[in-house]
């Protein structure tokens, strides 16, 4: 069955968990294929095509034709993608930049008072890192040193994915409260970088 018939369709409109099912296998295969192929990654790629089906879910109402439903899947999907892979290379960018100062700080010297203050705040965020609760510094450097995604260190670890998320936001919130005293437009940077 290549397009749902009106029933799924009305059915889907009035949030029938069956509608919504053939709806999912109808589409799931080929729009996950189309976003792995944008973001070159399978964990981030089911999980754009995962939050893409819930968007849909929350507005299925709005749907009453196919075209529509499958319209609106690309294009969120699409849009998904482009800010996950803006957002990464950001978070690359930044990681460079901090790493390269942090192993530069013996021998660099600053050559502008701005230089001296950045280089200043990387130092201090790289010190208030290490006074983290372990768990919390480990899960924090596992995230942000080596890359690693939840998923993955939540097995790692065997821990689950929502105590990954908390301890990464209580490492923020920390540091948030021990570096209140620094350039806080520069510290934002580095925690979305960390995120």
């Amino acid at each position: 069955m290549k397009n749902p018939g009106h029933h799924i369709i009305a059915g889907f409109q009035q949030g029938s968990k069956d509608a919504f099912a053939a709806v999912y296998n109808m589409h799931y295969s080929r729009l996950y294929g189309f976003i792995k192929k944008l973001v070159e990654d399978r964990e981030e790629a089911q999980d754009i095509t995962a939050e893409t089906f819930v968007k849909l879910w929350k507005l299925r109402a709005n749907f009453n034709t196919a075209e529509n439903i499958k319209a609106f899947l690309y294009i969120t999907a699409r849009n998904a993608c482009m800010d996950y892979l803006r957002y990464r290379q950001r978070q690359t960018a930044n990681k460079q930049e901090f790493g390269y100062v942090l192993l530069q700080q013996e021998v660099a010297v600053p050559t502008t008072p701005n230089d001296e203050i950045k280089t200043e705040v990387l130092k201090q965020v790289h010190s208030e890192i290490e006074n983290l609760p372990s768990q919390c510094r480990r899960i924090f450097k596992m995230a942000w040193l080596e890359g690693k995604k939840n998923a993955e260190i939540a097995r790692q670890l065997a821990l689950t994915e929502q105590t990954i998320r908390n301890q990464k936001a209580r490492a923020v919130k920390i540091l948030r409260v021990a570096l209140a005293n620094y350039n806080m437009e520069l510290f934002v940077l580095l925690l979305l970088c960390m995120l």
